[in-house]
């Protein structure tokens, strides 16, 4: 009967008490006498509890034996007693299941665990075995987790605070080590079927815990440069973050530079898909964000640029304003952080047969300023007068490339004067450089004054305002010519649409006719002869 007593001294409870008082005693008495502090305290204790169990149910069985043991009484007297053999605890039974014990097979070992009673401090062991080396036992703890319910409150075991807030460090480093290494290495979907799946587990609808994992995901989206803005906004949907009484548990400064890399990464998200739309469907918005894609390969870009027309650099112009007023954190991609780099890649563009047209044109003022005399003597002087014209037009080129190298100390101011008169359409592309380019024009615009006058000047010019109020399909096409086919060539290195070629026809006709019936007059003659 020793024992009996020894028990129930242990537990600090009257002899008999019933199996309720029992158990809260036991679980009172748990959180004093811990196992890591304390093993053979923890070891008596629970030997005492099973005891003081065991007692309770002999007690109950004991008045459905009395008959039974008073009829079997004369038999057994002159029965042999049986050798008593000692039962082994709860705990032991645990502690032998434990020695074998295979994390992959936890289902296997928890079933016979159950069918020997000891389920209750078997599942003990494996929770200490999880706070001693949650890493090692990842398995294990998830099945603990899913199965057992461990860390929320309806988990069946005693655990003290200091461990369960130990497990719970141990489970979100893991959880954020796992979709830290998601997220960077671009893995966008399995870092949100991974945080979706975590987020529905019980242990996480603790609220402060949930928090901290928001906490721990706004952080990755903080220190992690390449998401996508479908990402961001799938994950605001998850933690309701969405909604406009939402309550982030980040600054406000942060949650706000996070909107706007949402945005940025929006609006790359759109130049990504035109870029790699671009064969499939061209588009000078198109073109123009491969050209800014592009930023890290110069020569890609150059040759990309090549082929642009003004509508390109009009989309290039937008793009830039874009990244300048509402996307200034993304200008560290570009060259010295200037969304206007492009502008070096414009480069210039003479106008197609320059020398090929001026020799045309003098050679026929030459002709009409000779135009006084005979008509026989002029028709003999055409070649010379040809001759002289491709001359002039040499000439005019050796001039044009001094001019070059002295309009080059003026290309920034070049450049902005060619899209002031681009954006007022006065020309059609700004790599046609304003000053460049005007300088020829208006020297040769100070020959024919000088050689025909006004009517001449008048030619000229008008011949020019026609070609910039004209659509551009008037134009003919600048294809290859034959000289095969003379009339072709000539149309075709003219560049004059069909308006262009009558009103100088007509003039040309007027200027022969006043050279011819009224010399000398004003309208034929420069001021400098």
């Amino acid at each position: 009967m020793e024992p009996v007593f020894d028990c129930w001294e242990v537990l600090d409870l009257p002899a008999r008490s019933d199996e309720r008082s029992i158990k809260r005693q036991y679980a009172r008495l748990l959180k004093v006498r811990r196992p890591d502090e304390d093993p053979v305290a923890f070891q008596q204790l629970r030997e005492a509890y099973e005891q003081a169990l065991q007692i309770l149910r002999e007690g109950r069985d004991e008045v459905d034996r009395v008959a039974t043991d008073i009829t079997a009484r004369p038999v057994a007297q002159h029965r042999p007693h049986p050798s008593l053999t000692p039962t082994r605890s709860l705990h032991e039974q645990a502690v032998e299941l434990l020695s074998g014990f295979d994390d992959q097979a936890v289902d296997r070992y928890w079933t016979e665990a159950s069918a020997r009673g000891c389920n209750a401090e078997f599942e003990r062991l494996l929770f200490q075995r999880c706070v001693d080396d949650p890493q090692t036992h990842e398995s294990l703890l998830t099945w603990g987790l899913e199965q057992r319910q461990w860390l929320t409150p309806w988990q069946q075991i005693p655990a003290s605070e200091f461990h369960q807030q130990q497990l719970t460090l141990a489970l979100t480093a893991a959880l954020y080590r796992k979709l830290d290494h998601l997220l960077a290495s671009g893995e966008q979907e399995l870092f949100l079927d991974c945080l979706e799946h975590h987020s529905r587990q019980p242990w996480l609808g603790d609220f402060a815990r949930r928090q901290a994992l928001q906490v721990q995901v706004l952080n990755l989206f903080l220190n992690t440069e390449d998401w996508s803005e479908q990402l961001f906004q799938r994950v605001c949907q998850l933690f309701a973050w969405d909604v406009e009484a939402a309550v982030v548990p980040i600054a406000e400064d942060q949650w706000q530079a996070l909107r706007r890399r949402c945005e940025q990464q929006a609006w790359l998200g759109e130049l990504r898909s035109l870029m790699q739309q671009r064969q499939q469907h061209p588009s000078a918005r198109a073109n123009a964000a491969a050209l800014f894609l592009l930023s890290t390969q110069p020569a890609q870009q150059a040759e990309l640029a090549q082929g642009f027309v003004e509508a390109d650099w009009q989309a290039c112009e937008q793009l830039a304003q874009a990244f300048a007023t509402r996307f200034p954190d993304l200008t560290g991609m570009f060259p010295n952080h200037d969304p206007w780099f492009w502008k070096a890649l414009i480069g210039h563009k003479d106008p197609p047969y320059g020398v090929k047209r001026a020799a045309c044109v003098l050679t026929i003022a030459l002709a009409l300023n000779n135009l006084g005399g005979s008509g026989l003597v002029v028709l003999l002087m055409l070649p010379l007068y040809a001759l002289g014209g491709w001359l002039a037009a040499q000439v005019g080129k050796w001039l044009l490339s001094h001019w070059t190298t002295l309009t080059e100390n003026l290309y920034d101011l070049d450049l902005r004067a060619s899209e002031w008169f681009v954006r007022h359409k006065l020309t059609a592309d700004r790599r046609y450089l304003v000053i460049r380019n005007g300088g020829p024009l208006l020297a040769l615009a100070l020959v024919i004054w000088n050689w025909l006058g006004v009517l001449g000047l008048a030619t000229y010019v008008i011949t020019g305002v026609i070609g910039l109020l004209q659509p551009a399909s008037a134009v003919p096409t600048d294809r290859q010519y034959r000289w095969r086919k003379p009339l072709q060539a000539i149309y075709r290195i003219a560049g004059l649409s069909r308006l262009q070629w009558l009103f100088c026809l007509s003039m040309v006709l007027v200027i022969g006719y006043v050279q011819l019936h009224m010399p000398g007059t004003l309208l034929t003659q420069g001021r400098l002869r």
